[in-house]
């Protein structure tokens, strides 16, 4: 969102309208596959912060497109709030004793929304063709791995790995493998597929209707493999562009679910005293929040202007000013989320402690003039916590003389200036780690030319870092792991393309009207079987 434009306000639908929308897209009672009558009732209305680039999930790792497609597409498992793996569209497997090979047995009967059959053709097509070549988190891994697909008949699946893969199972939930139609994909552009604004999946819900810059609807899927579920009618996003309005929704009952991605953190305190509204905290996914840094630009080529950053930004206000002291101040390469790799004795707070004066001398031994050097940081302006972490570090780098001009941008024109053109200084990002640094974090510092978004956009390549990555992934042994990571951290730290500021803490919330919400580790997943009661 450009700085004339930060003021406006899309418009926004009552609740009434978007449920009366919603029920007359879904066209009145119907009659499952197993002859019952369907048994949705109610429509719950969730807020997202903008329209999403895309709702194919092979493609990106948007957060807005997960929330939406989640819902519509499905993976192979999905994880429960303690990371095992459960059945979706496969309902059993088994691992070779040397790690490399995976036996998958689908679920029968399954019907795409068209009413075509899901087959083990599906599952090869999008894990080879669509997964292992565009998706920002998996593509490289599967790169690495050697993976191949064997289909032995249209319900069983085999997966083979050059080598050991750790995280695998992890990887294959909807979010990071969406198993996506092969009858209207193969021989298309993927990333210029119809389908791609208008999904096709086997999940719970069906795509309905897409009103730009306002809603998007979901449909009960009538024929979905699961019982008498969805239990819901109708699941109704609206986009609320202003932050300083979600909560009040929230609370007004305009909508019932608020996840913590589009929470302002100063508003929590509001949300946790509301008898009406049930949190989810404490059930976190490792994410971290970065200032990744241009290795390519005049400035940031240069190590020690990249140290001067270090020294000079304040983790501690961050944490405290734009996350409400709902988070933890950025320790390492990796955060601290995962505390079985963490290298305490490489730690910023042992490298980077607040030095306002050191980091001043390193600048300008990078060149960089005090008062007349500029550099250049977009973000995604619908983020509040994003704004907020902006301003913090445009004034703690101009008390040292390096004046930042700050760039809220509308999300698209945010992933085309820094993944696509790679036209910025130093950005703003958070990665979300899936549950496994290998799948989330490994794409913040891998070798990577193309222009996916959420991809590593820094330049920065390292083939020793790219081995110590793979041999990170493939261990199959933790404490092997761990120390390829805690090596990772004595370089990446020294190195620093990308200067963690802190972990995220997460509070989700829910109207205390919806039962059976947040089942899963992730809270976007697993919808068919929330209802409402009113």
């Amino acid at each position: 969102m450009t700085d004339h434009l930060k003021n406006s306000t899309l418009p926004r639908l009552t609740r009434r309208q978007l449920t009366l929308g919603a029920l007359a897209a879904a066209g009145g009672l119907a009659t499952t596959r197993y002859g019952r009558a369907a048994t949705g009732k109610g429509t719950a209305v969730l807020a997202i912060d903008a329209d999403p680039p895309t709702l194919n999930l092979g493609t990106t790792t948007d957060f807005a497109a997960g929330d939406v497609s989640a819902k519509i597409l499905e993976g192979l498992v999905w994880l429960d709030p303690q990371y095992n793996p459960k059945p979706s569209l496969a309902t059993a497997w088994t691992v070779s004793p040397d790690g490399k090979t995976y036996r998958f047995t689908l679920r029968p009967g399954v019907k795409w929304h068209d009413g075509k059959d899901f087959t083990s053709a599906d599952v090869k097509f999008t894990l080879m063709e669509v997964i292992g070549k565009l998706h920002p988190r998996a593509a490289p891994v599967f790169k690495n791995l050697g993976i191949e697909v064997d289909t032995p008949d249209a319900l069983t699946v085999v997966v083979r790995m050059q080598k050991p893969y750790a995280p695998l199972l992890s990887q294959l939930t909807v979010f990071d493998a969406p198993i996506l139609p092969r009858h209207l994909y193969e021989g298309s552009n993927i990333g210029t597929n119809p389908a791609n604004q208008k999904p096709v999946g086997t999940g719970p819900f069906k795509f309905g209707e897409w009103k730009r810059g306002a809603s998007i609807k979901l449909v009960r899927n009538d024929q979905y493999w699961d019982g008498d579920k969805p239990f819901l009618e109708s699941i109704i996003f609206q986009v609320i562009p202003q932050a300083a309005n979600r909560v009040p929704a929230l609370q007004t009952g305009e909508i019932d679910e608020l996840l913590d991605f589009y929470t302002p953190k100063p508003e929590v305190p509001r949300i946790l005293a509301d008898k009406n509204l049930a949190p989810r905290r404490g059930v976190n996914i490792p994410a971290v929040y970065f200032l990744m840094f241009n290795t390519q630009s005049p400035l940031f080529s240069k190590l020690e202007a990249r140290h001067a950053a270090a020294f000079a930004i304040d983790r501690q206000r961050l944490v405290k000013q734009a996350m409400n002291g709902i988070a933890r101040p950025g320790a390492g390469a990796f955060g601290d989320g995962f505390k079985w790799l963490f290298n305490d004795e490489v730690s910023y707070a042992k490298k980077y402690p607040l030095d306002a004066a050191r980091a001043k001398a390193l600048f300008e031994k990078a060149g960089a003039k005090p008062g007349s050097t500029t550099v250049r940081m977009p973000f995604d302006a619908s983020r509040a916590q994003m704004r907020a972490q902006a301003q913090i570090i445009q004034d703690n780098l101009r008390q040292i003389g390096l004046e930042v001009k700050l760039e809220p941008l509308e999300r698209s024109v945010y992933y085309d200036r820094v993944f696509a053109k790679r036209d910025y200084d130093m950005m703003l990002g958070s990665y979300f780690s899936a549950g496994d640094p290998a799948i989330g974090y490994t794409r913040l510092y891998n070798t990577y030319t193309g222009t996916a978004p959420n991809t590593n956009a820094s330049g920065y390549s390292n083939p020793k870092v790219d081995d110590l990555l793979s041999r990170a992934a493939t261990a199959t042994d933790r404490d092997v792991r761990a120390k390829a990571y805690k090596e990772l951290q004595v370089i990446l730290n020294e190195d620093l393309p990308t200067l963690v500021l802190f972990d995220e803490e997460t509070v989700d919330t829910a109207s205390k009207k919806l039962t059976g919400v947040f089942p899963a580790l992730d809270a976007r997943d697993q919808w068919a079987g929330v209802k409402r009661a009113d």
